[in-house]
């Protein structure tokens, strides 16, 4: 199988900014943001601070030159304005490339809002993090950004479709009690355990 380089991948992707905005590479950003977002960091913030925490091991790791790694800031912007489509599907063909494909795998379905993402001071909404965790693995293997809560029920469903893996086991909570999301599951190859509520009984 020809070996999949993530880091390669990720500067594939256009980076809007200009000048001396690009001081830290898009690949570098990405790649910061994936291991925090996999090691449990979520929101700008948080991954500004695992990039400072773990500044040694990143510098060593990826083979910086200049022992500076990003701010936050930095990797909210490069984050806001890549193409999102682009990148999930980066990053999901890299974790079709590694993913153990474990027949008993559990994986569940998560909404979170994330820290640090409202856009205005007066904006009371946060953005709201999708993601799939395999509870064998402690991986996340594919993680969305949408709006907020209400429009994770289409977004699950886009997800499932996009789901490389099969004979997996998707836990998910009530709001995903949703006849064409059960359906879209089945038809990935996978099977479900789903909470149902009492007024959901004929779902």
């Amino acid at each position: 199988m020809k070996e999949f380089n993530l880091r390669e991948e990720l500067k594939t992707l256009k980076d809007k900014r200009r000048g001396q905005a690009r001081q830290h590479p898009i690949d570098v950003v990405l790649m910061i943001t994936i291991m925090a977002t996999m090691s449990g960091y979520q929101g700008y913030r948080a991954i500004g601070d695992f990039a400072q925490r773990y500044k040694k091991e990143i510098v060593e790791y990826l083979g910086l030159e200049k022992e500076r790694v990003p701010a936050y800031a930095t990797v909210r912007r490069v984050v806001q304005e890549i193409d999102q489509k682009k990148f999930g599907d980066i990053f999901t063909k890299w974790m079709r490339h590694y993913m153990r494909k474990n027949k008993s795998q559990w994986i569940a379905v998560d909404g979170k809002a994330i820290k640090g993402t409202k856009q205005k001071e007066e904006d009371k909404k946060l953005a709201h993090l999708v993601s799939f965790f395999a509870s064998d693995s402690k991986e996340i293997l594919i993680a969305r950004k949408t709006a907020d809560k209400s429009n994770e029920i289409p977004l699950v469903q886009e997800m499932m479709q996009e789901f490389p893996l099969q004979d997996m086991i998707i836990t998910l909570d009530a709001l995903h009690c949703q006849t064409k999301t059960l359906k879209t599951i089945k038809e990935s190859g996978n099977d479900y355990v789903v909470q149902v509520k009492e007024n959901q009984k004929n779902s």
